[in-house]
């Protein structure tokens, strides 16, 4: 169809009905651990991170975060990144492993890492919103994710726990 299409022809992006995006939406996420939400909606203002300083664009931590190969060169180019967790950034905005060392602060459980997260227990990744220019936490969707959780990126692992995030989220 796009191929027939004119010069002179606009198109507009197919934005479905809410009842199609809940269908779509739950045929494409799986059964998350219990106590878990999939996406719980936590804004972080990556832009703002940046003009701190509490996450630069030259940051080590990005090369965890950056696309490989030919392509990846060119969507990362873009802003297009590796999976960044919602477990990943404290409510504060800050790296959650590195804010952990930054006050000492070692964990035995689960619910010790929620508490010092300071948001909900949720197992959601972060994508791009348009309309806020923040990047949003949203549901995991079936085999869509990278696995970017290691001892430098995901406080659970960092303290000898399993990743929250389900593995049927990763590609």
């Amino acid at each position: 169809i796009l191929a027939q299409a004119t010069r002179d022809q606009k198109f507009r992006a197919f934005k479905p009905s809410a009842p199609v995006a809940r269908l779509f939406s739950t045929a494409m996420t799986c059964e998350v651990p219990s106590g878990l939400v999939n996406g719980c909606g936590f804004a972080y203002d990556m832009q703002g991170a940046e003009k701190s300083g509490k996450l630069t664009k030259d940051d080590p931590i990005q090369q965890h975060y950056k696309k490989g190969g030919f392509f990846g060169a060119m969507t990362s180019a873009f802003g297009d990144k590796k999976t960044m967790y919602c477990h990943h950034i404290t409510s504060n905005g800050d790296l959650a492993v590195r804010a952990a060392a930054a006050e000492g602060k070692k964990f035995s459980n689960p619910g010790e890492v929620w508490t010092f997260l300071g948001k909900g227990q949720c197992c959601g990744r972060f994508l791009y919103d348009r309309t806020s220019g923040l990047l949003k936490c949203g549901s995991l969707i079936k085999g869509d994710h990278d696995n970017t959780c290691n001892p430098e990126t995901c406080i659970f692992i960092a303290n000898g726990m399993p990743c929250p995030t389900p593995k049927w989220a990763h590609k």
